[in-house]
């Protein structure tokens, strides 16, 4: 597996990995400005994008992984993990957060299996669904 900064040039390829890119709209939107800022990295087997992340600091000035979305049939391979531990490499806070929906409970699981700590819960984001954040500190170098 590869992980590397995204290109516009694997742009229709985060849009094929991401359901909710499926027609043109935000998340394109989205997509289109990760990677033009930067933000967004891609994860590769044989040469195909199989996920991709986000890292923004619009959140109280820390990192926040804004955006994981794994290929489905990709999932449950070690993408994920992937993609976070090269988001936590890249973060240039000591705390980075992330959220999830309370019905995602992969994600929620990742999280744990990844040590990160629930920090909050934020209601009527999606009706019905509330928003649980997380976040992990950077470990201190000795």
């Amino acid at each position: 597996m590869e992980i590397r900064e995204a290109t516009s040039s694997d742009v229709p390829a985060m849009y094929a990995v991401d359901h909710m890119a499926a027609e043109e709209g935000s998340r394109r939107q989205h997509i289109r400005d990760w990677v033009d800022a930067g933000q967004a990295i891609v994860a590769l087997i044989d040469s195909t994008v199989v996920g991709y992340s986000a890292l923004e600091y619009t959140f109280f000035g820390c990192g926040f992984i804004a955006m994981l979305m794994v290929r489905k049939e990709s999932r449950r391979k070690g993408v994920a993990t992937a993609l976070v531990t090269r988001l936590e490499e890249l973060c240039k806070t000591e705390k980075l957060f992330t959220s999830t929906n309370e019905s995602n409970k992969p994600m929620q699981a990742l999280m744990k299996n990844m040590s990160y700590e629930p920090s909050g819960i934020v209601y009527n984001l999606d009706d019905g669904d509330p928003e649980l954040f997380y976040v992990k500190r950077k470990k201190e170098s000795r």
